[in-house]
């Protein structure tokens, strides 16, 4: 199962007898990301043809090789990503599928196979949990007192941790 972050601006699929063409609404230097997906158990590859028309009419065209998954209900997933060099609706036209396969486009995307990591990047906010909760402990006198400057040190390093999460994890 691919990863897909970013917003979907097209899912469709292609076969032997059916291409896309569609016109999409993409931004300039803004990664795109076209994922390829079948289920197919075919001997053999296919060389799709991908043709983007920019709103300045410049056309770029790419062969994507997409071979066949080796086993039954299996699934295979291919990409490869551009950067648009122009803001506005774009054309697209995939074709000369040999066997049916599923397309996504996906504007802002980076890796479609891969989850990112999460444990190295929660691994931080902890880390300045943990201290402002020692700094906390550290700076107020005892157990008798209680510091206005250790408390404000904890809720900076709970508000840091919890910024931290919410953009890693994006809830």
């Amino acid at each position: 199962m691919e990863y897909i972050t970013g917003e979907e601006v097209l899912s469709d699929s292609i076969g032997p007898s059916k291409d896309i063409e569609a016109n999409i609404m993409l931004t300039e230097s803004e990664m795109v990301t076209i994922v390829f997906k079948t289920t197919v158990q075919f001997p053999s590859s296919e060389s799709l043809n991908v043709a983007v028309a920019d709103p300045q009419n410049r056309e770029y065209s790419w062969v994507k090789k997409l071979d066949a998954s080796d086993k039954p209900n299996v699934q295979k997933i291919d990409f490869f990503s551009f950067t648009p060099e122009a803001s506005g609706m774009h054309h697209v036209k995939i074709s000369n599928a040999d066997f049916q396969t599923e397309v996504k486009i996906v504007s802002g995307m980076i890796s479609p196979t891969e989850q990112p990591s999460y444990l190295v990047a929660l691994l931080a906010p902890l880390i300045i949990l943990i201290a402002g909760i020692f700094l906390f402990r550290g700076i107020r006198m005892g157990s008798r007192g209680f510091s206005l400057s250790g408390a404000l040190n904890f809720f900076i390093s709970l508000s840091i941790s919890l910024i931290i999460v919410r953009n890693v994890v994006g809830l």
